[in-house]
């Protein structure tokens, strides 16, 4: 075999110096463009760069890849010769599922034909109190949907296809790979291999008794879905944004239309979308300030910093996504502490759920939480002593209007005449700020 040459060797030409394959080179430009986004979040231009590179990687690359953007804090996967680029463009660049000016306010948001899953990631982020059932009726769609919305708890999905009764469905015909499958229930059995049930009985599987936002791109079938004006799921919808396509089902604009009459919705257009709102919401909350998780359910990470915790796995654990439990030290030593760093807007008001879950006759902990300034001066404060084997619960006010960055502690500690801190188990229950 002869000898390879030393790329770092004196005197090696440029052209015989090993060189990155165009895929890696992709690959290093995307990675460029994220960490240029995450500095400057709002730019156009850049995201708009950011979008037309990840055309071109989906156009030089098969099988699974990912979209990183700012806001959203977690991958948006992507199949590599498909159209889920144009599709993930047509969400977070293009907007299209963010209507301007609506006066309702979404607490239960069903989405038709949820494809990969960035419409119910958009929706997720814009309506932030409110949850979300997704409907897919194809196979490898639903995998990547899945994919994208598994970091978001408030989001849940279903793989079926929605009609307007109980059925199996075969695919008709395509539009842009799997982003729009026409369904139909006009085929041999053979090929009627997609079930097919109503929305009330979706609704009703998932414990919901309605829905107030309807979010509908079904490729057709949406004159199936909405084909009764009378429904009694419809009753309590305060918003619609539905796709209609009237190339493949003849009338399609019409038949929605009727589900949301004139006397009681606007209806405009958002670019290809018809949208329907009704003119008095059933359901309008005045805006509300974020609520923090200390320990973050959904995507994206919330740093923390750990102060005189035992280096061992039981001292200090997070579990159901948004609890952890912070083992006290030994009595007349220091209190362990969690700090995490966070951002205020307006929440006044810190809760949380206490559990000691040490069996009965073990010493009692003191459950400490303080809100303060990066340099130290004081917010907010409370504290509650528990008894082992049992619970309680913390809460105190902030001052209104509290704004800035902050720091949030947990603090436990043994109560003044405990022994020892065996059977310690200290946790926190969902503490956050709202």
């Amino acid at each position: 075999m002869m000898p390879q040459p030393d790329p770092f060797a004196p005197g090696l030409a440029v052209a015989d110096a090993p060189r990155p394959a165009p895929g890696d080179r992709l690959m290093a430009r995307k990675a460029e463009l994220e960490a240029a986004m995450e500095a400057a979040p709002h730019d156009a231009t850049l995201r708009a760069g950011y979008f037309e590179h990840l055309t071109r990687i989906a156009g030089a690359r098969s099988g699974l890849c990912w979209a990183m953007l700012p806001e959203i804090g977690a991958p948006l996967w992507f199949r590599g010769g498909t159209a889920d680029v144009a599709a993930l463009a047509s969400v977070f660049r293009d907007d299209v599922y963010a209507p301007p000016g609506l006066r309702a306010t979404a607490q239960r948001i069903l989405v038709i034909g949820a494809y990969a899953g960035y419409a119910a990631v958009a929706l997720a982020h814009r309506h932030r109190r409110a949850n979300l059932l997704c409907a897919e009726p194809l196979p490898d769609n639903m995998r990547v949907l899945a994919l994208n919305t598994t970091p978001f708890r408030r989001i849940r999905v279903a793989q079926t296809a929605l009609w307007h009764s109980p059925t199996r469905l075969a695919a008709a015909g395509r539009l842009q790979s799997d982003w729009a499958v026409r369904l139909t229930d006009e085929a041999l059995d053979a090929d009627r291999v997609i079930g097919a049930i109503t929305v009330p009985e979706l609704l009703a599987r998932a414990g919901w008794s309605h829905a107030d936002m309807v979010v509908c791109d079904a490729a057709g079938s949406e004159r199936e879905i909405f084909i009764d004006p009378l429904a009694a799921w419809l009753r309590q919808v305060d918003v619609a944004l539905v796709r209609c396509y009237d190339n493949f089902a003849t009338q399609a604009t019409q038949l929605v239309a009727a589900s949301f009459p004139e006397q009681d919705f606007a209806h405009r257009k958002h670019g290809a979308m018809d949208l329907f709102e009704r003119r008095t919401p059933f359901t309008s909350i005045a805006a509300q300030p974020e609520e923090i998780h200390l320990i973050r359910p959904d995507a994206g990470g919330a740093p923390f910093v750990l102060h005189d915790v035992a280096p061992f796995g039981w001292a200090f654990f997070a579990f159901d996504g948004s609890s952890c439990q912070l083992h006290p030290n030994m009595p007349g030593t220091a209190p362990a502490r969690a700090v995490f760093p966070i951002r205020l807007d307006g929440q006044t008001r810190f809760t949380s759920g206490l559990l000691h879950a040490g069996t009965p006759g073990a010493p009692g902990i003191v459950f400490r939480a303080r809100l303060s300034r990066p340099d130290g001066a004081l917010i907010a404060e409370g504290e509650a002593t528990v008894a082992a084997h049992a619970g309680d619960r913390l809460s105190f006010a902030l001052p209104e209007g509290t704004q800035g960055p902050a720091l949030a502690q947990l603090e436990t500690a043994m109560a003044p005449e405990a022994p020892h801190n065996q059977m310690g188990w200290a946790r926190w229950i969902d503490p956050r700020l709202s």
